[in-house]
Protein backbone atom coordinates (compact mmCIF):
# COMPACT_ATOMS: atom_id res chain seq x y z
CA UNK A 1 0.00 0.00 0.00
CA UNK A 2 1.35 3.24 -1.20
CA UNK A 3 2.19 5.82 1.56
CA UNK A 4 -0.40 8.54 0.94
CA UNK A 5 -3.10 5.86 1.26
CA UNK A 6 -1.84 5.03 4.29
CA UNK A 7 -1.34 8.44 5.55
CA UNK A 8 -5.23 10.36 4.36
CA UNK A 9 -6.78 7.08 3.73
CA UNK A 10 -9.88 7.29 1.62
CA UNK A 11 -9.38 11.28 1.70
CA UNK A 12 -7.38 11.32 -1.52
CA UNK A 13 -9.96 10.27 -3.30
CA UNK A 14 -12.00 14.10 -2.29
CA UNK A 15 -8.54 16.12 -3.77
CA UNK A 16 -9.99 16.51 -7.10
CA UNK A 17 -13.28 17.36 -5.74
CA UNK A 18 -11.88 19.84 -3.59
CA UNK A 19 -9.54 20.98 -6.53
CA UNK A 20 -12.34 21.49 -8.44
CA UNK A 21 -14.07 23.63 -5.52
CA UNK A 22 -11.28 25.56 -4.87
CA UNK A 23 -11.08 26.75 -8.73
CA UNK A 24 -14.23 27.29 -8.62
CA UNK A 25 -14.33 29.99 -5.93
CA UNK A 26 -11.24 31.65 -7.04
CA UNK A 27 -13.23 32.22 -10.50
CA UNK A 28 -16.20 33.36 -8.43
CA UNK A 29 -14.03 35.53 -6.15
CA UNK A 30 -12.12 37.15 -9.63
CA UNK A 31 -15.77 37.94 -11.02
CA UNK A 32 -16.26 39.60 -7.94
CA UNK A 33 -13.42 41.50 -7.59
CA UNK A 34 -13.78 42.43 -11.41
CA UNK A 35 -17.75 43.32 -10.92
CA UNK A 36 -15.64 45.85 -8.13
CA UNK A 37 -13.88 47.12 -9.96
CA UNK A 38 -16.31 47.76 -12.67
CA UNK A 39 -18.52 49.35 -10.17
CA UNK A 40 -15.38 51.49 -8.60
CA UNK A 41 -14.72 52.69 -12.75
CA UNK A 42 -18.70 53.63 -13.12
CA UNK A 43 -18.13 55.46 -9.76
CA UNK A 44 -15.38 57.40 -10.56
CA UNK A 45 -16.47 58.39 -13.87
CA UNK A 46 -20.42 59.11 -12.35
CA UNK A 47 -18.14 61.19 -9.44
CA UNK A 48 -16.09 63.20 -12.67
CA UNK A 49 -18.92 64.07 -14.50
CA UNK A 50 -20.88 64.94 -11.41
CA UNK A 51 -17.98 67.44 -10.38
CA UNK A 52 -18.10 68.93 -13.74
CA UNK A 53 -21.89 69.20 -13.39
CA UNK A 54 -21.49 71.19 -10.47
CA UNK A 55 -18.40 72.96 -11.63
CA UNK A 56 -20.93 74.46 -14.69
CA UNK A 57 -23.99 74.41 -12.69
CA UNK A 58 -21.74 77.09 -10.20
CA UNK A 59 -20.50 78.48 -13.05
CA UNK A 60 -23.87 79.50 -14.43
CA UNK A 61 -25.81 80.28 -10.98
CA UNK A 62 -22.73 83.28 -10.49
CA UNK A 63 -23.16 84.15 -13.73
CA UNK A 64 -26.89 84.93 -12.99
CA UNK A 65 -26.16 86.34 -10.10
CA UNK A 66 -23.77 89.30 -11.84
CA UNK A 67 -26.97 89.55 -14.60
CA UNK A 68 -29.15 90.36 -11.94
CA UNK A 69 -27.34 92.71 -10.50
CA UNK A 70 -26.75 94.33 -13.89
CA UNK A 71 -30.44 94.20 -14.80
CA UNK A 72 -31.11 95.88 -11.17
CA UNK A 73 -28.61 98.48 -11.63
CA UNK A 74 -29.82 99.62 -15.31
CA UNK A 75 -33.45 99.87 -13.97
CA UNK A 76 -32.47 101.65 -10.83
CA UNK A 77 -30.85 104.01 -13.05
CA UNK A 78 -33.70 103.91 -15.55
CA UNK A 79 -36.15 105.16 -12.22
CA UNK A 80 -33.64 107.54 -11.31
CA UNK A 81 -33.64 109.29 -14.78
CA UNK A 82 -37.59 109.11 -15.03
CA UNK A 83 -38.01 110.98 -11.34
CA UNK A 84 -35.36 113.29 -12.41
CA UNK A 85 -36.75 113.95 -15.45
CA UNK A 86 -40.31 114.35 -13.94
CA UNK A 87 -38.75 116.63 -11.16
CA UNK A 88 -40.23 114.21 -8.16
CA UNK A 89 -38.74 113.93 -4.91
CA UNK A 90 -37.27 111.06 -3.94
CA UNK A 91 -36.23 109.76 -0.14
CA UNK A 92 -32.40 110.90 -1.24
CA UNK A 93 -33.74 114.22 -2.07
CA UNK A 94 -35.65 114.23 1.54
CA UNK A 95 -32.84 112.67 3.26
CA UNK A 96 -30.32 115.70 1.74
CA UNK A 97 -32.50 118.23 3.13
CA UNK A 98 -33.05 116.84 6.43
CA UNK A 99 -28.96 116.69 7.11
CA UNK A 100 -29.13 120.37 6.31
CA UNK A 101 -31.47 120.94 8.39
CA UNK A 102 -29.68 118.96 11.03
CA UNK A 103 -26.89 121.20 10.38
CA UNK A 104 -28.13 124.52 10.57
CA UNK A 105 -30.14 123.94 13.92
CA UNK A 106 -26.74 122.77 15.54
CA UNK A 107 -25.44 125.58 14.41
CA UNK A 108 -28.15 128.01 15.34
CA UNK A 109 -27.77 126.32 18.53
CA UNK A 110 -24.22 126.32 18.79
CA UNK A 111 -24.30 130.48 18.45
CA UNK A 112 -24.54 132.20 21.82
CA UNK A 113 -27.92 133.16 23.04
CA UNK A 114 -28.13 136.74 21.90
CA UNK A 115 -30.08 139.75 23.78
CA UNK A 116 -33.00 140.60 21.80
CA UNK A 117 -32.36 144.24 20.14
CA UNK A 118 -33.96 147.10 22.01
CA UNK A 119 -37.32 148.81 20.88
CA UNK A 120 -37.50 151.32 18.96
CA UNK A 121 -39.79 154.13 19.91
CA UNK A 122 -42.37 155.00 17.19
CA UNK A 123 -41.73 157.29 15.00
CA UNK A 124 -44.07 160.56 15.35
CA UNK A 125 -46.88 159.94 13.86
CA UNK A 126 -47.23 161.27 9.95
CA UNK A 127 -50.95 162.78 8.73
CA UNK A 128 -52.97 160.47 7.42
CA UNK A 129 -52.51 161.03 3.30
CA UNK A 130 -55.57 162.24 1.51
CA UNK A 131 -57.57 160.09 -0.49
CA UNK A 132 -58.86 160.68 -4.07
CA UNK A 133 -62.28 159.30 -3.69
CA UNK A 134 -62.79 156.60 -6.53
CA UNK A 135 -65.14 157.56 -9.45
CA UNK A 136 -64.94 161.22 -8.72
CA UNK A 137 -63.20 164.17 -10.96
CA UNK A 138 -61.89 166.32 -8.36
CA UNK A 139 -64.19 169.56 -8.68
CA UNK A 140 -62.27 172.99 -9.52
CA UNK A 141 -62.28 175.47 -7.43
CA UNK A 142 -64.41 178.99 -8.76
CA UNK A 143 -63.04 182.03 -9.08
CA UNK A 144 -64.48 184.19 -7.06
CA UNK A 145 -67.03 186.71 -9.33
CA UNK A 146 -66.89 190.44 -9.10
CA UNK A 147 -70.10 192.29 -7.64
CA UNK A 148 -71.55 194.86 -10.04
CA UNK A 149 -72.12 197.97 -8.34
Amino acid sequence: MPINQLLYGDNLDLLPAVKDESVASVDDMIAKGKGLADGTKSKAKATVQDKKLDTTVRELVKKGKEDSAELVDAVGKAVRDTLNTLGIVTKADIKNVEKRLDDLEKKISAEPAKKPAAKKKPAGKKPAAKKAQAGKKPTAKKKPTAKKA
